[in-house]
């Protein structure tokens, strides 16, 4: 059965980027330096369906973990950029010490991906079709960091399933992926320990974003599309390898078209909100006045 949640807002975006490794608190830049992430937790809505209970035998920095009144993971959009949020079981200040890899897994839905023609064709198979990989497995951020994937191997359950670079160099970023070909504004990735939670003792949170901009571009992720949205970790590897680490949802490794998923309505155009609002706006003009009586 699917896990569904509609919602989407808007919030305040910026620009910047740097490798750095410098904590604010218990921020750490992993990816790039992003200046106005949406405030928390007034600007950010929750993914129902991603909560998740301790995994047992699970390193805690790949260990989804969530429930109501700390849920698992988040969402935010502010026109320019697309924002996930995941919270694992990692609770103190060591960020820096990540070696693995993070994965949000998009399946369009009412599209799949033809791994030959790298395109969304008509047809609802529900397995992944994209993905935003942030590997801190290598700190080479030239090479990897956050990486756009793409469908590969998908098997039955979700730990015989694995994705590839959307521009098939596992080794360097080429122009198609995430922050290629020198681009500094595709995307970023932080993370906030400390956490306090009702159940989990002290979280961390591994927030992504991804520029509209980059997706229009290099990828068929558009706004106004349905997604299925499900969490991913690989313990100590690469973004190239089976997700043995955690599926978020007390997901594993159950397969994927039974369970992991959460459905999200990404935010519509911009402009079709103002279309939208020029039309209202029209039909209260064209409204009859009432005449006074002299």
């Amino acid at each position: 059965m699917h896990f569904r949640s509609r919602h989407f807002g808007w919030f305040l975006g910026g620009c910047g980027l740097l490798w750095a490794g410098l904590a604010e608190g218990g921020v750490i830049n992993q990816v790039g330096t992003y200046a106005n992430w949406p405030a928390w937790p007034a600007s950010w809505t929750v993914l129902s369906g991603l909560n998740d209970a301790h995994d047992s035998g699970v390193a805690e920095q790949i260990d989804f973990v969530g429930d109501t009144a700390n849920p698992c993971g988040y969402t935010a959009d502010n026109g320019s950029y697309l924002f996930f949020r995941m919270r694992v079981d990692q609770g103190t200040v060591g960020g820096t010490t990540f070696s693995d890899s993070h994965i949000i897994i998009l399946d369009v839905v009412g599209q799949k991906f033809n791994t030959t023609t790298n395109k969304l064709e008509a047809g609802d198979d529900q397995y992944p079709d994209y993905g935003f990989a942030w590997d801190s497995k290598s700190t080479i951020v030239a090479s990897h960091g956050l990486e756009m994937m793409k469908r590969n191997i998908v098997g039955t359950y979700w730990n015989g399933t694995d994705m590839a670079d959307l521009d098939d160099d596992a080794g360097k970023k080429l122009s198609m992926d995430i922050n290629g070909s020198g681009r500094t504004t595709d995307g970023y990735v932080r993370t906030d320990d400390l956490q306090n939670t009702t159940n989990f003792s002290t979280t961390t949170f591994v927030d992504f974003a991804v520029s509209w901009n980059y997706l229009n571009t290099y990828t068929d992720l558009r706004r106004g599309q349905a997604w299925r949205i499900a969490f991913g970790s690989i313990a100590n590897s690469t973004d190239h390898n089976n997700l043995t680490g955690d599926i978020a949802g007390g997901v594993n490794p159950t397969g994927l078209l039974s369970s992991g998923w959460v459905e999200f309505q990404t935010a519509p155009e911009p402009s079709s909100l103002l279309l939208a609002a020029a039309g209202a706006l029209s039909l209260l003009r064209r409204r009859p006045q009432m005449r006074r009586r002299g």
